[in-house]
């Protein structure tokens, strides 16, 4: 009998995946933001912003985005749905990635942080393996919407 994506079992290896992943990401996240930002950035009086909020918020939008993925995959689990995402292993992932920041580097010089900077996170989406349309939708319009806020709070 030919096998099927629905007859197909889930192993123990891919169940425990997303919590491997989630532990990796939130604790290196937590790791940036209670000891990497306080050691690595000092306060001082210049104008504008603060050396540590871009990269506190930045560490903090990654833990929580590690949440909600965490969550989304243990739906897909709970489902019986399985896909294989495309390989960004190794040295090609990170070509890959180089090459999404690059080219989202230049989309911002060119369009405006805005604009660009939702080109950069939609090349870096897509360079990370994530192939979705809801998910990249998603994850678009909220990268949006934050730099929309970053632009009007004048952060």
């Amino acid at each position: 009998m030919p096998h099927s994506s629905k007859n197909r079992q889930i192993g123990p290896r891919l169940r425990t995946w997303p919590f491997v992943e989630f532990i990796i990401v939130l604790g290196l996240c937590l790791l940036v933001l209670f000891v990497v930002i306080p050691n690595g950035t000092n306060d001082s009086n210049n104008f504008g912003l603060s050396p540590r909020m871009v990269p506190n918020l930045t560490a903090t939008v990654i833990g929580i985005l590690a949440i909600v993925t965490l969550l989304f995959d243990l739906i897909r689990l709970r489902d019986g749905h399985h896909e294989e995402r495309p390989s960004t292993k190794g040295l090609w992932g990170v070509v890959l990635l180089v090459l999404a920041t690059f080219l989202g580097t230049i989309a911002i010089s060119w369009f405006g942080m805005i604009i660009g900077g939702a080109i950069l996170f939609f090349l870096a989406t897509l360079a990370v393996g994530e192939r979705r349309p809801s998910a990249l939708f998603g994850l678009g319009l909220l990268a949006v919407l934050l730099l929309l806020l970053v632009e009007w709070s004048g952060l």
